[in-house]
């Protein structure tokens, strides 16, 4: 029985809940893209804080407070494009069909308590791809439909269901031209003529605190080109979002699962990766996080791991099975904005840390495993102005991942899903100087040109394409992985053999350039123009591949 005075406080909690003003549509992430390129250029130009543009997706309260702002170009848009879904919209319209307000809508219902817009989206694509080997045409077809919306503004929901079809082409080749492609299981695996994917979560939102169960593409992190513990090219993982976003602090807190095999190759039952992040910017112009990370499987849901307010690192120590199996790992992120236009960042991963082995070059030293990242981003003056829909951003980073980091002794739990990693678009072992422009004519037409260049000290293989096996070094007559120098994200094995010197191993010297163009030409078509070439010389598989791909998408 609960006391009368609780019984108070419940009822005006209660309240509290049911009638707050609170959104519940997170920025859509896979199709629309203006309201991620405006935030990062107001946090970067200096209309916002840095560390407003560092987790994605963003919540409707940013998408709310973007739209407010009538004189933007980029603002406007996202008034457009969220319709019903964004204050200010009339509540009382009952259900239409085939609306017409700026954009398409396949349906829209506002009662004032239900909020609903569905969607269709039909798309084709044309390519080529080239690798030396075998050059040839593909085409590809995909319809999809979406619903999202809200009930009494609080409680939301959003699914995107997609069916695409391989008319031609070669699975394996067309998936390197698209990241959304290379994290689908029946496309890239399976060599399907059917590719499915989704999107769907349910969540609760408020000013200071959203609650998300479901899947959807994240990102934590300041570049603009690619981060560490969370990144939009890797696959969607399921589970449990929680983000507190109050003044100059915000926690952000994921529990997902995701997909792993052991040594020898089998799936694993269950695999579960989660994440901590705390963040604070004590000025405008400077963001600082921390983030924690742990990894672990083949038993259940961990409790330990859910709670919002562990220290993995101390908790991946607290029992032997979680010390010897579990994968725990820390990230610091520094961002700040010496002068409006300006974004200098940087990021430091910890793998693993032993204070008493830092110098030590042998093998006793590989208990220190770290990844670096350090970048700029620069708005260039007199290119247009963000207001009117149009700017021009430069960034350059260098990135780097020592051998064997994010990958881990039982393979099991090494920080990937579905064979790719949870973070940054590059293997252990590995460097990379990347340079990325981005123009925005309008604010949903921009061209992106990103250029590379990657070190890659890739592992040593026997004639059959095996990592190579020989004598234990500490124990001769022992077979080991000796061919293993850390750069396979998958294989963590074999990191106590030999000192972790990095780009030990057969090196591999890798130019990319790629080309992205999209435009919006009439409300809700859109086309896709992307180009891209890769040549890799050195190490266990040379080759140049060249693509390219024309897409054509009407509704969303």
């Amino acid at each position: 029985m609960i006391q009368a005075p609780y019984r108070h406080l419940l009822t005006l909690a209660a309240i509290a809940f049911l009638g707050q003003g609170a959104l519940a549509q997170n920025a859509d992430v896979n199709a629309e893209r203006v309201s991620m390129d405006l935030q990062m250029l107001r946090a970067i130009g200096g209309e916002a804080s840095l560390g407003s543009a560092a987790v994605w997706p963003q919540s409707a309260y940013t998408l709310a407070e973007q739209s407010a702002d009538t004189a933007n170009a980029f603002g406007r848009y996202v008034r457009q494009y969220y319709g019903t879904s964004l204050p200010g919209a009339d509540t009382t319209n009952g259900l239409l069909f085939a609306e017409t307000d700026e954009r398409f809508r396949g349906l829209a219902l506002s009662d004032g308590v239900v909020r609903l817009q569905g969607d269709l989206s039909l798309m084709a694509r044309p390519g080529y791809t080239n690798n030396d080997t075998v050059g040839e045409a593909f085409l590809l077809a995909r319809p999809a439909v979406r619903f999202f919306g809200s009930i009494n503004d609080h409680l939301g929901f959003f699914l995107d269901l997609s069916n695409g079809m391989r008319l031609s082409g070669d699975p394996r080749l067309i998936a390197r031209t698209d990241p959304t492609l290379g994290r689908t299981l029946k496309f890239t695996s399976e060599d399907s003529s059917f590719f499915d994917r989704y999107i769907g979560y349910v969540q609760y939102q408020s000013e200071y605190l959203r609650i998300r169960f479901g899947r959807e593409a994240m990102q934590f992190g300041f570049s603009p080109i690619d981060n560490f513990v969370h990144s939009l090219e890797a696959p969607l993982l399921d589970g449990l979002l929680i983000d507190v976003p109050y003044k100059a602090f915000r926690f952000t807190m994921t529990h997902s699962a995701a997909n792993g095999v052991d040594p020898d190759g089998d799936p694993v039952p269950t695999k579960y990766i989660a994440t901590h992040r705390v963040a604070i910017d004590p000025v405008p112009w400077m963001s600082v996080a921390v983030s924690d990370m742990i990894v672990y499987a083949g038993r259940g849901i961990d409790l330990v791991y859910l709670n919002p307010l562990a220290f993995y690192v101390s908790a991946g120590l607290g029992t032997q099975e979680r010390s010897m199996y579990d994968n725990s790992l820390l990230s610091f992120d520094l961002a700040v904005r010496p002068v409006d236009g300006t974004m200098i960042y940087g990021s430091l991963l910890i793998d693993d840390l032993n204070y008493s082995t830092l110098s030590d070059t042998s093998y006793l030293g590989n208990t220190n495993k770290f990844a670096y990242q350090l970048g700029v981003s620069q708005l260039l003056p007199g290119f247009g102005k963000p207001l009117s829909g149009m700017a021009t951003m430069v960034s350059a980073e260098y990135a780097r991942i020592d051998p064997f980091t994010f990958s881990h002794r039982q393979n099991w739990s090494n920080y990937t899903t579905l064979g790719a990693p949870v973070g940054y678009d590059m293997q252990s072992n590995s460097d990379r100087v990347a340079l990325q422009l981005r123009t925005w004519f309008t604010p949903r037409t921009f061209v992106r040109l990103d250029l590379d260049y990657t070190r890659h000290g890739e592992n040593i293989l026997d004639s059959l394409g095996n990592i190579l096996i020989g004598d234990h070094p500490q124990y001769p007559g022992a077979p080991a992985p000796i061919g293993n120098v850390g750069g396979d994200i998958l294989r963590g094995d074999g990191d106590d053999l030999y000192g972790n010197r990095f780009l030990r191993g057969n090196v591999s010297y890798q130019r990319r350039l790629r080309l992205w163009f999209s435009a919006e030409w009439l409300p809700n078509v859109f086309t896709d123009l992307r180009v891209g070439y890769t040549n890799r010389n050195g190490g266990n598989t040379p080759e140049s591949f060249f693509f390219g791909s024309f897409e054509i998408r009407v509704g969303y």
